[in-house]
């Protein structure tokens, strides 16, 4: 395991614990809660910051992958629009 690995193991249990005393519930794009999962708004291969890392939103299966293939900028925009809402 690479150093780069084992940093991301770090920063994900901190993200969790921050994520599940957050209470949302459903995903931030469609309230769907299927097969949910946080969204990076870049992909981890491009994470090397702790604030990367933290830059999520919480989707569903269905909105992951179509803002997953959707091509790197246009991944992160969406990521930041979605976090942007939230306030």
């Amino acid at each position: 395991m690479n150093a780069r690995t084992k940093q991301h193991r770090a920063w994900h249990r901190q993200l969790m614990a921050e994520w599940n005393a957050r209470g949302q519930n459903g995903c931030e794009i469609c309230g769907d809660t299927f097969g949910q999962a946080l969204a990076h708004s870049k992909k981890r291969r491009f994470i090397y910051t702790k604030e990367d890392y933290f830059t999520v939103c919480l989707l569903c299966q269905k909105c992951h992958t179509k803002i997953e293939h959707s091509g790197h900028e246009n991944m992160e925009r969406e990521i930041l629009a979605i976090i942007a809402r939230r306030v």
